[in-house]
């Protein structure tokens, strides 16, 4: 599955914003919890990725200043 950002979004960004309430309900979970939902966000985002986005990450990461 591909997906393809809207063109009115292109090189824009994003921004998310959290109620009080969903800030309370993450403070609840275990490490554990937080842990498993990290990794299952890392590989959602993994598999989202072209080959060349997975590259443009990896030298990002590595990069030296």
């Amino acid at each position: 599955m591909k997906i393809n950002p809207k063109k009115e979004n292109e090189n824009i960004g994003f921004h998310y914003t959290a109620t009080d309430e969903q800030i309370k309900l993450h403070q609840q979970k275990s490490a554990e919890e937080i842990v498993n939902w990290l990794e299952s966000t890392a590989k959602f985002i993994y598999e989202m990725q072209t080959p060349e986005e997975r590259e443009r990450v990896k030298k990002a990461k590595n990069f030296k200043w």
